[in-house]
């Protein structure tokens, strides 16, 4: 900054305090005064630093016509209002009477107001910083600056994670190739339509998310929940995979007689078996050949209850994961008895659980009850309608025969019913048996 010393400034006679006062050291004054309004300019472009209260003045910083920081007094009236739309600056000159002389224009006095009319000179009201909606706010301290300051780190990451999580899910790619797929390696969340088929969909979504400092994992997601799977080790993309997690898993819709599954991906050691459910022996063995002398041959007793098993050892048919498909018999435990049931849909599969026993009744497995025709009245021990419980799972076979633990049991009913098939006379008809399906 400028600086003059004027109580210790010596003259070449050795003269000290003797600074001249002249037009040039007012001028140098001047000079100094301006340089110290243009640091107001660090608090914005145009701001009101004190409001006037009605009695005493206030005091604003703008940027003038000129593009100069400048200080300005507001007049005490009008206060600031909802009304306010311009902060308007009157320029009047002043002439000086000296030594019977008059200085024409010797002093340039400019003063700001509020109005609701623009004048010659006006700066809208609402380019002040610290004015929002015509509402005039408290200009921030200094302690409120640092504290501002001191949070903006976290302020602004918090701000960026708001913002990328709202704009994740809402990218959208049409046309992605395959080049850039392969260049997908920071995280984000596409939606892509119309892209580069993979596992024969164009429509799918990508997700990419970073494991660590160098690798990247990108996962398809396409429709009926298919996941697939890649990494980037840091050098090359590994092969897609497919995610196992709904290996276990069955849905099973009905349509009439007609049975529909849907699974997830299946490895290959898992096959779809078809299940009925029976009473379990109330007795067991306890020893098996290998067994202690002992142990051999002798049963104890234990609690009677039902279970499911392995029915004639079927095995379904797989699908294409995540599609309905109706399933087929591919395999059963006696090839040489039940040949017959290859290739055939759960309707025939099941057709073994409705039989005519013995005395010509029809019966249905697991159940004691004989079942007649609607043509003959329905007494004790005999019904009209009846359901053998049966069920589709996931399983692992053992080489040795019979099935390890697998997923859920899918519970269904094969039902027999009977319907009017033919009417013969007035109160004369005959009846036919239904065969159906529903889930438990």
């Amino acid at each position: 900054m400028k600086t003059a010393s004027y109580t210790d400034t010596r003259t070449a006679t050795g003269g000290v305090g003797k600074y001249p006062l002249s037009t040039e050291t007012l001028d140098f004054i001047q000079d100094q005064i301006k340089l110290l309004e243009l640091l107001a300019g660090v608090g914005g472009v145009n701001y009101i630093l004190k409001a006037p209260n009605g009695t005493v003045g206030g005091v604003a910083v703008i940027e003038n016509t000129d593009k100069q920081t400048e200080v300005v007094e507001i007049a005490p009236r009008p206060v600031f209002g909802v009304s306010v739309r311009y902060l308007t600056i009157t320029t009047t000159s002043e002439d000086i009477k000296a030594d019977a002389e008059t200085y024409k224009e010797a002093r340039t006095l400019r003063v700001a107001q509020f109005t609701t009319a623009k004048g010659a000179e006006s700066y809208d009201i609402n380019s002040f910083v610290n004015v929002n909606g015509r509402q005039l706010e408290a200009f921030p301290t200094n302690a409120v600056l640092a504290g501002q300051i001191k949070n903006m780190p976290q302020t602004v990451l918090t701000y960026l994670k708001d913002v990328l999580a709202e704009k994740l899910t809402a990218k959208t790619v049409q046309g992605l190739t395959q080049k850039q797929l392969d260049g997908l390696k920071t995280a984000c969340v596409l939606s892509c339509t119309g892209s580069v088929s993979l596992f024969g969909s164009a429509d799918y979504t990508v997700v990419v998310t970073a494991q660590g400092s160098a690798r990247v994992r990108q996962e398809i997601i396409q429709g009926d929940d298919c996941h697939y799977v890649r990494t980037w080790n840091g050098a090359a993309w590994g092969a897609w995979s497919q995610q196992l997690e709904t290996a276990m898993h069955l849905d099973v819709k009905i349509v009439r007689s007609t049975v529909y599954l849907r699974h997830g991906a299946l490895g290959a050691d898992c096959d779809i078996v078809l299940l009925r459910k029976k009473k379990r022996s109330s007795y067991r063995r306890t020893g098996g050949a290998k067994s202690y002398t002992k142990n051999k041959g002798k049963r104890q007793k234990r609690q009677p209850k039902s279970q499911y098993v392995h029915f004639k050892g079927i095995r379904l048919s797989k699908g294409e994961p995540g599609k309905w498909y109706v399933p087929k018999c591919i395999g059963v435990a006696d090839p040489k008895t039940d040949s017959n049931l290859i290739g055939k849909e759960l309707p025939t599969l099941c057709a073994s659980l409705f039989y005519v026993g013995t005395g010509g009744f029809y019966r249905i497995q697991g159940n004691r009850k004989k079942i007649v025709l609607k043509t003959t009245k329905n007494t004790k021990g005999t019904c009209h309608k009846a359901y053998a419980p049966i069920g589709v799972q996931i399983a692992r076979l053992k080489p040795t025969g019979g099935k390890d633990s697998g997923g859920e049991i899918v519970r269904m009913k094969y039902r027999i019913s009977q319907y009017k098939s033919k009417v013969l006379g007035p109160q004369t008809a005959t009846y036919s048996f239904l065969r159906t399906f529903s889930l438990d």
